[in-house]
């Protein structure tokens, strides 16, 4: 049986330097109101809503656009308006919303990001070796119906797969499939668990964003190693390039956080560095890549996060 048909199946069984570079943005540096900058502005206050639309589709998204909107004016600072609107949450949450919201849109993003991947890596193509960096085996099955994956399998993950039925629906399989790989703050070598050389392809869609200044290079770096040369780096990152872009993608985290629950303390720690595209890509060069000047745009996304492939040379 083909995963997306597991997945199916179970859904209806369910149903019951150079490295300070200017062109960084440190969300975390910047005393500002996210939800008062966006959400007191027309323009950008309607763009934010295509997030909650198109992309973090987790709650009716109306009610929950007006849900922040509402107390984005009734209260005074960042923290007020995120904790009184996550403590509101139940109240928009319709029943059954992890079947009609939470799973639908997940099935969404799988769909999407397995598109794009298979646009920029060519259908058909055939790779040997793949680690995939902050999830565990979310995107592969359905990467798998259109190109083939051969030899080992890593997932480098913050924790450690299990068997929730959410879980294994993310990943289209019961069994995990993969090698685990603890993903700790960035710290993590991955020369001490991946022989060097021996990966043809790389997937990090959760970008390099969340990685402090000082870990960058090493961080990339030890994944570059573990990689062949030829061997494919696909990476999906926010493209930063104005203020306003800049503080939507702040917003934007701010409300998927407290939209999973995250608590304030959580967000307000949470490492942010985000750059323009133009610095990403000539970043991830001086590193040992070739970017392949290919960039996919998630349509209806205002978080402008671009997936891009890059060749280890």
């Amino acid at each position: 049986m083909k995963r997306r048909n597991f997945i199916k199946t179970t859904l209806l069984f369910i149903t019951s330097t150079q490295l300070f570079s200017n062109n960084i943005f440190d969300s975390n540096s910047v005393v500002r109101s996210n939800f008062k900058y966006i959400y007191t502005n027309i323009k950008l206050k309607n763009e934010f809503f295509l997030f909650l639309k198109n992309v973090f589709n987790l709650y009716p998204e109306k009610q929950f656009h007006k849900l922040i909107y509402d107390n984005t004016i009734l209260k005074n600072t960042d923290k007020e308006i995120y904790t009184t609107t996550q403590s509101k949450l139940e109240d928009i949450s319709p029943i059954l919303s992890s079947i009609r919201y939470q799973l639908p849109a997940l099935m969404h993003q799988k769909n999407e990001m397995s598109k794009e991947t298979v646009s920029l890596l060519g259908e058909g193509s055939t790779y040997n070796g793949y680690l995939e960096v902050g999830s565990s085996g979310r995107y592969l099955d359905y990467l798998e119906e259109s190109v083939s994956i051969k030899g080992k399998r890593y997932y480098a993950d913050g924790r450690k797969p299990k068997y929730s039925f959410t879980e294994m629906v993310e990943r289209g399989q019961i069994a995990v499939g993969a090698e685990y790989i603890q993903f700790t703050n960035y710290k993590t070598k991955f020369s001490d668990h991946i022989p060097a050389n021996s990966l043809d392809l790389v997937t990090i869609y959760i970008g390099f964003h969340h990685c402090p200044l000082d870990l960058r290079v090493p961080y990339i770096s030890s994944i570059r190693d573990t990689m062949r040369v030829g061997g494919k780096l696909i990476l999906r990152d926010h493209n930063c390039d104005t203020e306003d872009q800049k503080v939507l993608v702040a917003l934007a985290h701010d409300v998927f956080n407290m939209g999973v629950n995250e608590s304030w303390e959580y967000n307000s720690k949470e490492i942010r560095n985000f750059y323009s595209l133009d610095f990403i890509c000539k970043f991830v060069e001086t590193i040992g890549f070739k970017f392949n000047k290919k960039t996919l745009y998630q349509k209806g996304d205002p978080t402008k996060n671009a997936l891009m492939i890059f060749t280890k040379i």
